[in-house]
């Protein structure tokens, strides 16, 4: 495989550019309220906090300080870093089974490979869960059965991240606690975590939820997560876009640090089906790896080219059947990896 080569300056700036315009469009067209993002790579790294958090109570100025719901971000910043980590110390192995963590499961055959790769043939979602309290939502979770053959079909899952932050808490003892100490304190991410304590105006709204009481704000949008106290491997952090940042950063190279030994990218760049990686989705065969999360936020790395693309909003706010921002972001990624993907999102 031949590496990508880096940006020029002048490439470097076409492609801020256009992102830029993008940014400013979304917000004249009212896709989202307000944007919070940043691109940088060797010689550049400029953020941006545009517009507001909302409408009426909350028609908030946007700063680099505002809190996000970083959604399945959570899947790849937390839980996919920490099984990496674990990985690449042998303390976990690709083919170890969910089983061997994880008790009352009826799929215990499924392995850790799996399930980062969303290739466990479990369904996408569990149904009905806003008529479920948490053990019910637990009980659906552990009789899950596949209804493809384990490895045979990409379909991602929360299921399966859920079941990957209940390995982490069995070896760690917490997930959260995990996700803190191992992953986000020592890159130094101190605005980041799950269930943060801070001034409520710092979060960004997301959805009207009125069986909530209205705009979810300083809790976990995703109604799973929800429902087991603010904690799960697929959804349930917070974060802003300083700390996502640093974290996109040392993703790229950019930044060496222990918390992300080589062995972790070499797991990264050894694994290519079906459109992913472990965790990551891929936007190339090569070394390009892009997440997004539901609330509106995605980051976006290319290792080879040493670049890295977060960007932030809450375009579910006040709700979620304005998609328009989902194609203005397309645009923004397409733009920042130079080229379509390879695969559909």
């Amino acid at each position: 495989m031949v590496a990508s080569p880096r940006y020029s300056r002048n490439g470097m700036q076409s492609m801020t550019q256009t992102i830029d315009e993008l940014a400013a469009a979304a917000l004249s067209d009212a896709a989202v309220p307000g944007i919070s993002y940043s691109v940088f790579g060797p010689d550049m790294n400029a953020g941006h906090a545009l517009g507001f958090q909302g409408q009426g109570a909350d028609h908030l100025p946007l700063t680099g300080a505002a809190l996000y719901d970083l959604a399945s971000l959570t899947k790849v910043v937390g839980t996919t870093t920490r099984l990496l980590q674990l990985l690449a110390a042998h303390k976990l192995h690709l083919t170890d089974t969910v089983g061997q963590y994880v008790g009352g499961c009826a799929a215990p055959e499924l392995t850790i490979e799996q399930l980062m790769l969303h290739r466990s043939g479990l369904p996408a979602d569990v149904a009905g869960t806003h008529g479920m309290n948490r053990a019910q939502l637990d009980t659906a979770v552990r009789s899950a059965q596949p209804h493809y053959t384990p490895g045979t079909v990409t379909e991602y899952s929360d299921l399966n991240y859920i079941l990957l932050g209940r390995v982490i808490a069995a070896i760690d003892g917490s997930l959260a606690a995990s996700v803190s100490s191992q992953v986000l304190r020592p890159l130094g991410m101190t605005s980041s975590g799950y269930n943060l304590q801070a001034p409520l105006a710092r979060f960004v709204p997301t959805e009207n939820r009125p069986e909530r009481g209205g705009i979810v704000r300083g809790k976990a949008h995703d109604h799973k997560a929800y429902l087991m106290g603010g904690v799960s491997g697929h959804a349930g952090l917070f974060s802003n876009l300083d700390d996502l940042t640093i974290f996109t950063r040392a993703m790229t190279g950019l930044t060496k640090t222990p918390v992300l030994p080589p062995a972790v990218f070499k797991l990264l760049a050894d694994h290519d089906v079906g459109g992913r990686t472990l965790g990551w989705r891929r936007w190339s065969h090569g070394q390009q790896y892009w997440h997004t999360g539901f609330t509106g936020t995605s980051i976006a790395f290319d290792r080879d080219k040493q670049t890295g693309f977060v960007c932030l909003t809450n375009r579910v706010y006040p709700t979620r059947t304005n998609r328009a921002f989902l194609a203005v972001r397309r645009q923004m990624l397409t733009a920042f990896f130079g080229q379509e993907s390879e695969w559909q999102d």
